[in-house]
């Protein structure tokens, strides 16, 4: 297998120093540059286009879900590959955890997790599934459920599966 092509952008020296030289350490993954703000971030995106884009939401300049939704749309589907997102970060409320979905996240992880479930978490992104960690998964689910829930008005689903995993943190 080849190594996992990733990009950190995350503002806090220190978190992203740290998370940088662990995962430098992880012989299938190759970090192909970090960034310390969105702007430097997209930057970095564009020309790098790694296999996974670690992006942190609170940001200094614009923050992690206005980066994702930029940075999705400047993709070019016949020639970029496909660069999946994966949210790291603090924010656990409803509003933040739908508009990074929104705007086109894979997977959404909360800071709080062991490396060894980080890696896991950038192999499961990689490999086009998504995660979502199970501190946040309710949140997901009860906005599918208000969807369900909606009326005859809402679309129908048939013939569609969802399939949820989740580890205890």
């Amino acid at each position: 297998m080849s190594k996992i092509r990733v990009a950190l952008i995350e503002d806090h020296d220190l978190t992203r120093v740290g998370i940088r030289t662990a995962l430098q350490q992880h012989d299938t993954i190759e970090v192909v540059g970090d960034a310390a703000n969105a702007t430097e971030g997209l930057k970095l995106l564009q020309s790098s286009k790694p296999d996974v884009a670690i992006i942190d939401i609170g940001l200094p300049d614009f923050d992690g879900i206005e980066l994702t939704q930029k940075f999705k749309k400047s993709i070019v589907p016949v020639s970029d590959p496909d660069t999946k997102v994966l949210i790291l970060t603090f924010q656990d409320n409803e509003e933040e955890v739908l508009a990074a979905f929104a705007a086109g996240a894979d997977s959404y992880c909360m800071k709080d997790i062991s490396f060894d479930q980080l890696v896991d978490v950038i192999k499961v992104t990689y490999e086009g599934n998504s995660w979502i960690d199970p501190a946040i998964a309710r949140i997901v689910l009860k906005q599918a459920q208000k969807k369900e829930s909606a009326g005859p008005e809402a679309p129908k689903h048939e013939g569609k599966k969802v399939t949820i995993k989740a580890a205890e943190p």
